[in-house]
């Protein structure tokens, strides 16, 4: 017998070997929510894995983020195994997702519309049957030999493993008569999969999923033709050099050829910023206002810096504004349900006085710019007089630059407006991504602990709220964008093991949902072979985050 503390701190006993789904069955019969995952002293762990020993258990509902990661991967293994029994030549390839929809690519061979509906059919059959999704845990060499090695990316998954000899049981999941590898828990039955559409898009199709507030509905999928073309040229490029994957970077790591893939990262980003700024100079005789947001962690303050650089280059003076000196005085800025200050709300900036010194600006007048005092929670004039000059752009950052609103009073013809995000183009294996979302906490958790003396648990506990502004205010206007750039660099995920890994192994089990993440971080971390960062160049994004920056930074 072992002896399992449940969600509510009391102590049960139950036959060794028992799963989290039957003892998950007894709390969703009094009013639970239906779960994605078990949480196994602290860490995500399938519904079906035995328990053998004495330990904590929680549910992770599906209804909540992770448990929506659980919904997809859970989702995409259906129309894995569904497509495979129909049209077995064709290998589907994961890219990327946009919004609510993972964005899938095929090879040997394209699904046509009807081919899709088919497949569709298939995977509602199997909803319908309420089929288990099993979960094994296969000796290492069985693994290899008959899952790993047997596919089309075989060699990137047993060249996953040599950075785990430790792991002498690989974790399996089987539906049908397929058996594959997701390298985090699925859901435990095909039931829970009844909301989903299979819409063709571009060279692929795309698996639209549901929010994570309600996994029992589908709502119309938010077509991102732009941004999903932003995707596409990083992972066309990271398959040129022949590093799109995790594996291959580890290859090219060991073999001597670190200084090589970041010279070529980063003169990659150079040739695009030079690109933009002679984009402003073709301009010149009306473009007055380059606005620059994008989320948290995104490199936009490195971004603007360094298209200053290349603006200036070309013969134009860039004027640096702050979004930040335009929040509205403390007492009159907007509060959360839970009564915090909601900073990233859009309504937290003073709006009209941001247009009027804008408008001022373009009328060639002098305005007094506002300098914010965090400490105090109120805006202050030191007498910081500004005006248009000749061959002068005035660059704006701030996470709300692309909002309506926010340049009204200026005219299409005198703004160029710029997304900027981290659109990670590399995966772990076909099936098998690494989240945008999970780079840029890495990139914050890192920058958070080096200039703000936070650590990993309170970059994680505040992230979530972080993520919540994100998807009201700031992805909503994206498609305002004239221009997007992405940040992300093909190095960055060795580079960032060497500072997150230690930060992550501070978050104790007691810390709960934050535990939970960072042992799902830890296990990407250690697929990635660490790299050395002595060629990063003194002005890339990275080190606005590691540190060791020629610009200076409002930390």
């Amino acid at each position: 017998m072992i002896h399992v503390t449940l969600p509510d701190g009391t102590v049960q006993e139950y036959p060794a070997g028992i799963t989290p789904k039957k003892i998950a069955e007894g709390w969703q019969k009094h009013g639970g929510q239906s779960i994605a995952e078990a949480i196994v002293n602290g860490v995500g762990m399938n519904l079906r894995l035995p328990l053998e020993k004495d330990c904590t258990l929680d549910f992770l509902p599906i209804n909540c983020p992770e448990g929506m990661r659980a919904y997809v991967r859970s989702l995409l293994f259906l129309f894995l195994v569904s497509a495979e029994e129909l049209y077995p030549d064709i290998h589907v390839e994961v890219r990327n997702s946009l919004g609510t929809a993972l964005y899938c690519v095929t090879h040997g061979g394209r699904y046509s519309e009807e081919m899709l509906r088919a497949i569709e059919k298939r995977m509602r059959e199997y909803i319908a049957r309420k089929e288990p999704i099993q979960f094994l845990l296969a000796p290492r060499k069985l693994a290899i030999d008959d899952v790993l090695g047997d596919s089309v990316q075989g060699q990137d998954r047993i060249g996953l493993l040599e950075m785990r000899p430790d792991l002498e049981q690989i974790p399996v999941n089987k539906l049908g008569g397929k058996y594959e590898f997701f390298l985090e828990p699925l859901l435990p039955g095909t039931e829970f999969l009844n909301a989903f559409e299979i819409i063709p898009y571009e060279e692929g199709f795309v698996l639209n999923y549901p929010e994570d507030t309600d996994y029992t509905k589908v709502l119309p999928w938010d077509r991102r033709h732009r941004i999903n073309s932003v995707y596409h040229e990083a992972e066309e490029w990271s398959a040129m050099i022949g590093c799109n994957t995790i594996s291959k970077l580890n290859r090219l790591v060991r073999s001597g050829r670190s200084d090589n893939i970041i010279r070529m990262a980063e003169a990659l980003q150079e040739k695009k910023i030079a690109q933009i700024a002679d984009y402003v100079l073709s301009r010149k005789d009306k473009l007055r206002f380059v606005l620059i947001a994008g989320p948290s962690s995104s490199g936009k303050t490195s971004f603007s810096q360094r298209l200053s650089v290349q603006l200036e280059v070309n013969g134009i003076k860039a004027i640096p504004i702050s979004m930040d000196n335009y929040y509205l005085d403390r007492d009159k800025t907007p509060k959360k349900a839970d009564g915090s200050y909601d900073y990233e709300s859009v309504d937290a900036i003073d709006m009209p006085l941001f247009n009027h010194d804008l408008h001022e600006l373009l009328q060639g007048a002098e305005i007094e710019l506002p300098k914010f005092n965090f400490k105090k929670g109120v805006r202050e004039y030191k007498g910081d007089l500004m005006r248009m000059e000749d061959n002068s752009v005035f660059v704006i950052e701030g996470i709300h630059a692309l909002n309506k609103r926010t340049s009204e009073s200026v005219p299409a013809e005198n703004k160029l407006k710029i997304f900027v995000s981290a659109l990670t183009p590399m995966s772990i294996d076909n099936y098998n991504r690494i989240h945008t979302t999970d780079m840029r906490l890495l990139r914050r958790m890192v920058r958070d602990n080096k200039f703000r003396s936070h650590n990993a648990l309170q970059t994680i506990e505040t992230w979530p709220s972080v993520r919540e502004g994100e998807e009201k205010y700031i992805f909503p206007c994206q498609e305002e964008a004239d221009m997007f750039f992405n940040t992300s660099l093909i190095y960055e995920p060795a580079v960032l093991r060497k500072y997150a890994e230690p930060l992550l192994q501070t978050i104790e089990p007691k810390d709960a949902g934050a535990y939970f993440v960072a042992s799902r971080l830890l296990v990407l971390l250690s697929l990635i072979e660490p790299m050395e960062e002595k060629a990063i160049p003194n002005n890339s994004i990275m080190k606005e985050f590691i540190g060791g920056s020629t610009f200076a930074y409002a930390l």
